[in-house]
C-alpha cells in the first residue's frame, strides 16, 4: 500500500491536465455534432438530431483522441522504467520486481480513471444544462442519465484497454514510440466499431469493453511474471 501511495502520488501532476483535456474534448465532440445534426437540412431524420448518438460518437471520439495521449504519458509515468538502462535501475529497488510492475500499473490505471470519470461526468452534465436552455437535440438530454453511465463506464475502459495493450507492447519491444504507434493502431480499428456498438448495442459494447479490461489484466499478470523472470541488461 505504502508502494501505491508513493506511485499514485507521482501521478496527482497528470489528474487535472487529463481531467481539463477529457471534459474539453467531450463538450466540445457534443457539440460539435448536435450543432451539425440541428442545422443538417437535407435530412429531417438524421441521427445526430437523437441524443443517444450524438453522445456515442461524442464518447468514442474523446476516447480516440485520449487513448492517443494517454499512451504518451504512459511512456513517461510506466514505459520508461521497463525498457533501456532504466530497466536496470528499476530492478535494483527493494521490492518484489513483479509487485512494483503491478503497483505502478494499478496507479497510473487508477489516476486516469478517476481524472477521466470526472471529466465526462461535469462535461456531460455542462452539456445538459446547455440542451435544456438551447435544445439542440430533439429528446432532452436529462432523460438519458443511464445513457451517460454507460457511455462513460465504456470510454474509460476502452481507452485504458488501449493504453494498457499500447503500453504493454512498447515494454516487450523495449520503445516507448513502438508504444504509441501501437495506439494509434488500435485507435483506427476500435473506432468505428465502438461508436457503431455504443449507438445501437450499448450494454454489448459495455460487456465488450470489460471484456477488454478482463484480458488486460490477464496479459498484465503474464507481464508481470515474465518481469520478475527477466535478466537486468
Amino acid at each position: 500500500m505504502e508502494y501505491f501511495n508513493y506511485e499514485f502520488s507521482r501521478m496527482k501532476k497528470i489528474l487535472l491536465p487529463i481531467g481539463l483535456t477529457t471534459g474539453g474534448l467531450q463538450l466540445l465532440f457534443l457539440s460539435f455534432f448536435a450543432i451539425v445534426g440541428k442545422f443538417d437540412t437535407e435530412d429531417g431524420n438524421s441521427m445526430l438530431t437523437h441524443y443517444n448518438a450524438v453522445l456515442a460518437l461524442a464518447t468514442i471520439g474523446t476516447m480516440c483522441v485520449l487513448a492517443i495521449y494517454v499512451t504518451v504519458l504512459a511512456g513517461r509515468y510506466l514505459v520508461h522504467d521497463y525498457v533501456g538502462m532504466n530497466k536496470s535501475k528499476t530492478y535494483l529497488l527493494p521490492i518484489s520486481r513483479k509487485e512494483l510492475f503491478y503497483t505502478k500499473t494499478k496507479a497510473f490505471s487508477a489516476s486516469i480513471s478517476l481524472a477521466m470519470a470526472v471529466g465526462l461526468l461535469i462535461s456531460n452534465l455542462a452539456f445538459m444544462i446547455m440542451d435544456t436552455v438551447i435544445p439542440l437535440t430533439r429528446d432532452q438530454s436529462f432523460t438519458h442519465i443511464l445513457n451517460i453511465i454507460v457511455s462513460t463506464i465504456v470510454c474509460i475502459c476502452l481507452t485504458l484497454a488501449v493504453v494498457l495493450f499500447s503500453s504493454f507492447i512498447g515494454i516487450k519491444l523495449d520503445s516507448t514510440v513502438k508504444g504509441i504507434i501501437a495506439s494509434i493502431i488500435f485507435v483506427v480499428f476500435l473506432s468505428n466499431l465502438a461508436a457503431i456498438a455504443l449507438m445501437s448495442y450499448e450494454f454489448v459494447s459495455l460487456l465488450i469493453a470489460v471484456a477488454l479490461i478482463v484480458i488486460a489484466t490477464m496479459i498484465c499478470i503474464s507481464m508481470g511474471n515474465e518481469i520478475d523472470k527477466s535478466e537486468a541488461l
